[in-house]
C-alpha cells in the first residue's frame, strides 16, 4: 500500500498506526514521491517523535497533586459537617482534627493513585487502552475506586480510635461525595453540551426558535 508524503503528514499518529496495520505491506522502494509503509516498530518510532511521551516523574507528579486536591476539600467538608451536624459519628472530634483526617486521607488517595499509573504504565499497551476506557470497564473502576475510598478511610478513622459502625458510616459518605457526586455532575455537563451543540447544528430548531 503507498501514499503520498504530503498525505502521511496530514494524518494524526493513530491515523497513521491504523493505516499500517491494515496495509499489512513490507517496507520497500516505491516510485518517485511515493512512501511504502514500514513495519509497526518504524511507526511507533514515528509517533514518539510526533507525540513524545510524558515522562513518568511528570505522570506520577500529575497524579499525586490530582488526586491530592479533588480529595482534600470534599473529605474535610464531609468530616467538618458530620462533627458539627451528628457529633457522635466522630466522637465529637474537633474541626482542625477532622482537617488532620482529610488531610490523612488525602494523601492515602494520592499514593494509591501513583501506584495505579505506576501499574498502567508497566501493563500499557494499546490494546489494554482500549479496554481501559471500554464501557464495560466503566462500573468496575467505579467499584474499585469506591473500595480503594473505602479502603482508605478505614485506616484513617480506625487509627483515630472510632468504631465500626462510625466508619462506615463515613466511608459511604466520602463514597457519594468524592466519587457518585462527580460523577453525576459530569454526566449532567456533559448531556447539556451535547444539546447546546445538536440544537445550534440543527437548523430546523434555529428556525422554530426564530
Amino acid at each position: 500500500m503507498e501514499v503520498d508524503a504530503r498525505a502521511l503528514f496530514s494524518l494524526s499518529a493513530a491515523d497513521r498506526t491504523r493505516l499500517a496495520r491494515m496495509s499489512g505491506s513490507t517496507p520497500g522502494r516505491g516510485p518517485s514521491g511515493k512512501l511504502t509503509w514500514a513495519p509497526d516498530a518504524v511507526i511507533t518510532r514515528i509517533e514518539q517523535e510526533v507525540q513524545p511521551q510524558v515522562s513518568l516523574q511528570r505522570m506520577v507528579a500529575a497524579a499525586a497533586t490530582t488526586a491530592f486536591v479533588f480529595t482534600w476539600p470534599p473529605a474535610f467538608v464531609v468530616f467538618a459537617v458530620a462533627t458539627i451536624v451528628a457529633p457522635s459519628v466522630t466522637d465529637e472530634a474537633s474541626v482542625g482534627l477532622t482537617a488532620f483526617w482529610a488531610l490523612l486521607f488525602a494523601i492515602l488517595i494520592a499514593i494509591t493513585a501513583v501506584v495505579q499509573v505506576l501499574t498502567r504504565r508497566r501493563t500499557a499497551t494499546p490494546e489494554a487502552a482500549d479496554e481501559d476506557v471500554s464501557p464495560r470497564r466503566i462500573p468496575l473502576r467505579m467499584a474499585i475506586n469506591a473500595l480503594v475510598t473505602g479502603a482508605c478511610a478505614w485506616l484513617v478513622l480506625a487509627t483515630q480510635g472510632l468504631s465500626t459502625s462510625q466508619i462506615a458510616v463515613l466511608a459511604v459518605v466520602l463514597v457519594v461525595v468524592v466519587h457518585l457526586l462527580p460523577m453525576i455532575v459530569a454526566r449532567l455537563l456533559g448531556r447539556l453540551s451535547r444539546r447546546r451543540r445538536a440544537s445550534s447544528s440543527d437548523p430546523d430548531a434555529v428556525t422554530t426558535r426564530t
